[in-house]
């Protein structure tokens, strides 16, 4: 098993985890704005804690892969832990909101993409212990397209907000 070439993507990793960290404060502000809201429990654990993880996997990812010593063993174990952990907490997060009225985007961004997404961290993990496969390429797809979830879900419980405040 040959090592990964991490070092080349150092800059990419540190720029998207230093997003996903900005974006998960916001979206923490997101969440002390639906603290007076009625059924807060399902906004929480259905829209704004996915969110939140997701923005966190990005975080704790590049985390991981900015580590100059990591080998390719230990990489694939965290991230086919991390890529299967995510896709089972998506179909957790899919029982607990797929009941209610949602768009199509919505049903698209808080379920179907982050499963898929985690999906594909877990398949690059199994690229990573054969030589010449696309797996950081994949990772750094997967990376981004959490973070552009996690981007489009925060703004949308933002907006969210906003338009149920006016209602009221």
């Amino acid at each position: 098993m040959t090592a990964l070439p991490l070092a080349e993507w150092r800059d990419f990793y540190v720029m998207i985890g230093t997003a996903a960290g900005v974006i998960v404060g916001a979206t923490f502000i997101v969440a002390t704005l639906a603290s007076g809201l009625e059924k807060r429990s399902l906004g929480l654990r259905g829209f704004i804690t996915p969110t939140a993880v997701h923005l966190g996997s990005v975080l704790l990812g590049s985390a991981i892969l900015a580590v100059p010593t990591l080998s390719p063993l230990a990489f694939a174990i965290l991230l086919g832990a991390g890529g299967i952990s995510g896709a089972i907490y998506g179909v957790v997060v899919a029982t607990r909101i797929w009941h209610m009225k949602l768009d199509r985007d919505d049903r698209v961004f808080y379920v179907i993409l982050p499963i898929l997404t985690y999906s594909g961290m877990a398949a690059a993990a199994f690229m990573a212990l054969e030589p010449g496969m696309p797996t950081l390429e994949t990772l750094a797809a997967v990376q981004v397209l959490l973070l552009v979830i996690g981007m489009r879900n925060s703004w949308d419980m933002a907006t969210f907000m906003i338009t149920l405040e006016k209602e009221n």
